[in-house]
């Protein structure tokens, strides 16, 4: 059961990068709120079909209570708020470092796991969350890369963001582990939670000119945001599925290690984009590293 929990976390891990990936390129020149917005509803028809596969409709048509409130929470968390700072910290500091930064929500969610879900940390673990600040501390005092000229205020505000994202996804996480058993599956359990958060991402989109921007956008921006989004989907069912499977403090770390992945695709594919430098690699490398000796010490 072990592998199989590592494997899918892994594969959740790449499939958010790819969403990190995508989504920076898809928010160039576009509102990042509306945006977003859009990478969510793009991905609900990816759920959908999952589900419609399973047969998790005729199985449980619908779950009411405490459940659904909690995973609704959830996809708000996830999706409204922790998506929107993780996009708009991305057009200030690039990919590399935001999708770093934001994966300090492996320390929320471990926090919030072991006070509300009786979860248990060792010293291991607990060396290996220091690591993981230490690599924070390297990717927020790297300058070198700026997207687009960017000036220190941008690249407060971006780390700012970031790190909101963080908390936001942790948060989370350790909500749709409290109640994702009580779905037919962790992809139903998604889906319940993708499309609570459409619901509420609507109120951030008034006033905002939405119909004038959406009509604007060309095919290319259309098709990189359904991938984000599509990714996006699809990694959260993974992260669902191996927190069905194993304690959060176990999961969490893994499915966050898509640092490594955010930056060799980056550096192999962006290079034109943003610079990918020492400092950047190396916070990234001690976020995976630390990440890697919470797993072995639980």
């Amino acid at each position: 059961m072990k592998e199989f929990v590592v494997a899918v976390s892994l594969t959740a891990a790449f499939l958010l990068a790819l969403r990190d990936i995508f989504g920076r390129m898809a928010v160039r020149g576009i509102d990042p709120v509306v945006g977003t917005g859009a990478t969510a509803v793009l991905g609900l028809p990816v759920l959908v079909a999952v589900s419609l596969i399973r047969g998790d409709f005729t199985s449980s048509p619908f779950v009411w209570g405490w459940p659904l409130a909690a995973i609704g929470l959830a996809g708000i968390l996830r999706i409204v708020l922790a998506r929107t700072f993780l996009f708009a910290g991305m057009k200030r500091i690039g990919s590399a470092r935001a999708s770093s930064l934001g994966s300090t929500n492996t320390f929320f969610a471990i926090l919030l796991g072991i006070v509300f879900l009786g979860e248990e940390i060792t010293l291991l673990s607990g060396g290996g969350a220091v690591l993981v600040i230490l690599g924070c501390v390297l990717l927020t005092r790297s300058r070198g890369g700026d997207v687009s000229g960017g000036t220190m205020e941008d690249f407060v505000l971006g780390v700012g963001l970031a790190l909101l994202s963080g908390l936001s996804f942790g948060a989370a996480t350790a909500m749709a582990k409290s109640v994702v058993g009580g779905f037919a599956s962790p992809n139903y359990a998604n889906l319940h939670a993708n499309a609570i958060a459409v619901v509420g991402y609507l109120p951030l989109l008034k006033g905002r000119g939405a119909g004038a921007e959406i009509r604007r956008w060309p095919f290319r921006t259309w098709g990189l945001l359904a991938l984000a989004g599509s990714c996006a989907s699809l990694g959260v069912t993974f992260t669902y599925l191996a927190l069905a499977n194993a304690p959060l403090i176990f999961v969490s770390p893994l499915t966050q290690s898509r640092p490594l992945f955010v930056v060799a695709i980056s550096w192999l594919f962006l290079q034109a984009h943003e610079a990918v430098n020492a400092r950047v690699a190396a916070g990234a490398g001690a976020v995976v590293a630390g990440t890697a000796m919470l797993i072995v010490g639980q």
